[in-house]
């Protein structure tokens, strides 16, 4: 809804469900790093190399920011020696929402989970029917809470905050109502694609980048050719079908991640796609 606003935003994802060393964009960058396994350390000029054809393979993509983020955070605080060991350890402990700039005047849009140790001059905080009965959810509230540095605002339809009393506080109650948007964005995880059918599209799979647009055929999914790129789960489509019902139709889709997948008890490796659906409201 922000961007359909003019408003530059953008959602923070993260990387559940898989390993950051299988993103596309790492895995090419780190195999560009590649050499003598006996060499521990990565030379500036293998490390440069990489960056180049890194940028030239992914500067115009979707998930260009990340990886350029990735690799800026590890200059930083390795500006002498890069041991190849460092870095495998530097991926293996990095989530992806690490490598979201907060600089600009773009809005982060975000659960509060991965949220957690980032901090911003403004937070908006959307609560839907909020109360926290256990310590759990008021650790949350606390996280949520705590990552505005300079103003917070609570949306809230419940009256869980009226009686917090403090300086520099206004309540400003609102009887306007909001419609359902007009449009929905969903991001796809493994369990939502049909995994064993990605070992038919590995040609067509290959040639596309995050942010690729992608075409809408049934419980398919093809690319600007009409060649199939993916098939839905069986799960997914019942969920499909539920947001249907709810007067919305699946009708564009993107490229969100492709992800290097090996299947349980084999060696081999094969790339998924992960897609990135829009829908609109039909009624």
């Amino acid at each position: 809804m922000l961007l359909k606003n003019g408003i530059k935003a953008k959602l923070i994802q993260s990387n559940d469900g898989f390993n950051l060393k299988c993103l596309d964009e790492i895995r090419f960058f780190t195999n560009q790093l590649k050499t003598d396994a006996q060499v521990p350390v990565i030379s500036d000029q293998l490390w440069e190399n990489a960056k180049r054809l890194a940028t030239a393979k992914f500067k115009t993509t979707d998930n260009w920011m990340m990886l350029e983020n990735l690799i800026r955070d590890f200059e930083l605080t390795n500006t002498k020696i890069k041991y190849k060991s460092d870095f495998e350890v530097f991926i293996r402990e990095s989530k992806l929402e690490d490598f979201y700039s907060h600089h600009g005047e773009t809005i982060f849009v975000s659960t509060i989970h991965k949220a957690k140790g980032k901090e911003f001059d403004n937070v908006f905080l959307m609560l839907e029917y909020y109360s926290a009965p256990d310590d759990d959810l008021m650790r949350q509230l606390y996280v949520a809470i705590t990552r505005a540095k300079q103003n917070l605002t609570i949306h809230s339809n419940t009256g869980y905050f009226d009686n917090i009393h403090t300086t520099n506080i206004n309540l400003v109650g609102s009887a306007d109502t909001n419609p359902p948007p007009e449009q929905l964005a969903m991001h796809t995880t493994h369990k939502d694609v049909d995994l064993g059918y990605f070992h038919r599209t590995q040609k067509d799979v290959n040639v596309l980048k995050a942010g690729d647009d992608l075409i809408t055929d049934g419980d398919e999914l093809l690319d600007l050719n009409k060649r199939p790129i993916l098939k839905f789960s069986r799960l997914f489509k019942q969920h499909l079908q539920d947001v249907e019902n709810r007067g919305y139709k699946l009708v564009t889709a993107k490229v969100n991640f492709i992800i290097y997948w090996q299947q349980e008890n084999t060696q081999q490796e094969i790339k998924i796609v992960l897609p990135r659906l829009y829908f609109n409201k039909t009624n």
